[in-house]
């Protein structure tokens, strides 16, 4: 099969032209090869400048897939494990962070949450403010997680969590001696040619950079701003073009300069205390879900007025990058959308006539109950409700969605009468929350899955 490039310039270009998002740098790996580089839109709309395959945009948290092979370099030259707990490398942490393991801090397993959590953005607290518009230095970001309460005990659970890949960036900085973005520059960026990949520095004079863009009210506005040493963090503080991760792309699916099982090991899904891995199959720095029967692992981000996506299908061989400067742009979205149009065995679910409305009434109320944290035990078949009540309710009810005003999308049906396979979608904020639920001839849910798009 050949990559249709006229079909996917006409739809990305449809995607400027139909939504606010100024512009878009897109990267399509498959076999071993760049077969699409493009850019589309503005980078900088004030000043017309157009977004290019060598256009620089903000990571957000698909950093976090650096952060993390940054340490992986570290337990490749076996300088730390990533069984070592914390408070090895940072000791005047709590002592409520004893058990906590650097492996915890990048599957969010550590029952860290973000600081907003615990503290509000104008509360003092001897000297240490939270506030995005203020520079923190590392100590003082250590300090601000050392307040901060733990939502569970460590590998017990799975809660996103900004906050630990900062602590993970900082024991890389301890140990290595330099910043992790440092360490990136050396030993990855630079031999694969990663060659404008660097961390996000607010004041250097950074060529290609894009503009920032978020939208209020309904009008396009310059993002928001905040403090340089909050743009840096490990939790997902680089720059990239959408040339650069098609580099990314390469050496991920025949590593050069990192060992092969490392790299396999950063998108296995990692196991809590029991067993089970969480509702959302996170690895290190990667979520893992299934699309029309085949493996996807992806990692989005949202950050200082950008958006990313990036998404691997390992059976199909084909990869892509989709780069935004606006917050809102449903980037994960269009990136499943090209996948689909260069490989038609990945095409996206969408919404479909709901000929059913009753059953999507019935599954939408179970699912108002997950998210109260009133699940029905009748509702569930024994091993379903073996899996799900083992820590996946919890999960699924951290993420807050907001089912009772949100639109229950129809994107797939299978069966007859009480037995049945549904799919639909919910949009939260710029992505798609996609929903399997299967039932039995009795009515009851013997399988669920989770996965953002």
């Amino acid at each position: 099969m050949t990559c249709n490039i006229e079909e996917l310039d006409r739809y990305l270009q449809a995607e400027i032209n139909a939504s606010q998002a100024p512009g878009l740098g897109v990267a399509v790996v498959r076999d071993g090869e760049i077969v699409h580089l493009g850019g589309y839109g503005l980078a900088d709309v004030e000043n017309g400048v157009p977004v290019l395959p060598d256009t620089v945009f903000h990571s957000g948290s698909t950093g976090k897939m650096f952060t993390t092979t940054s340490v992986l370099f570290l337990l490749q030259d076996r300088r730390l494990g990533l069984d070592d707990e914390i408070l090895t490398h940072i000791p005047e942490g709590p002592e409520s962070w004893s058990g906590i393991t650097i492996r915890h801090l990048l599957s969010m397993m550590a029952g860290l949450g973000n600081f907003e959590l615990a503290f509000s953005p104008d509360e003092d607290l001897e000297g240490v403010v939270l506030n995005l518009w203020q520079n923190h230095t590392d100590e003082q970001l250590i300090d601000l997680a050392r307040r901060s309460p733990l939502l569970h005990g460590p590998g017990e659970g799975y809660r996103y969590s900004n906050t630990g890949y900062m602590l993970a960036a900082f024991i890389v900085a301890r140990v290595s001696g330099a910043p992790y973005y440092e360490l990136l520059r050396e030993r990855l960026f630079e031999p694969i040619g990663m060659a404008t990949a660097r961390d996000a520095a607010w004041y250097d004079i950074v060529p290609n950079r894009a503009a920032g863009y978020r939208v209020r009210d309904g009008r396009l506005e310059n993002r928001y701003w905040a403090a340089p040493s909050l743009q840096v963090t490990g939790d997902g503080g680089l720059y990239f073009s959408p040339r650069d991760i098609a580099q990314w792309l390469l050496e991920l699916d025949a590593p050069k300069v990192l060992n092969a099982g490392l790299v396999e090991l950063m998108s296995t899904p990692a196991t809590m205390r029991n067993g089970q891995p969480s509702f959302n199959s996170y690895g290190l720095g990667w979520q893992n879900s299934e699309l029309r029967g085949h493996r996807k692992i992806r990692h989005g981000g949202t950050w200082d007025g950008f958006r990313a996506e990036i998404a691997r299908f390992p059976s199909r061989k084909l990869s892509v990058c989709v780069l935004a400067n606006m917050e809102e742009a449903q980037v994960a979205r269009m990136a499943q959308k090209i996948v689909g149009i260069v490989d038609p065995a990945l095409a996206p679910y969408e919404p479909i006539a709901d000929g059913a409305v009753a059953l999507t009434s019935r599954d939408r109320e179970l699912l108002q109950a997950i998210v109260a944290h009133c699940a029905p035990r009748e509702a569930f078949t024994d091993e379903a409700w073996r899996m799900w009540s083992n820590g996946w309710f919890e999960q699924i009810s951290a993420m807050e969605v907001h089912v009772s005003s949100a639109v229950l999308e129809l994107t797939q049906h299978e069966g007859d009468g009480a037995a049945y396979r549904r799919r639909y979608r919910v949009e939260l904020g710029g992505y798609f929350l996609h929903w399997s639920i299967r039932r039995d001839g009795d009515g009851r849910v013997s399988e669920m899955r989770f996965h953002m798009e």
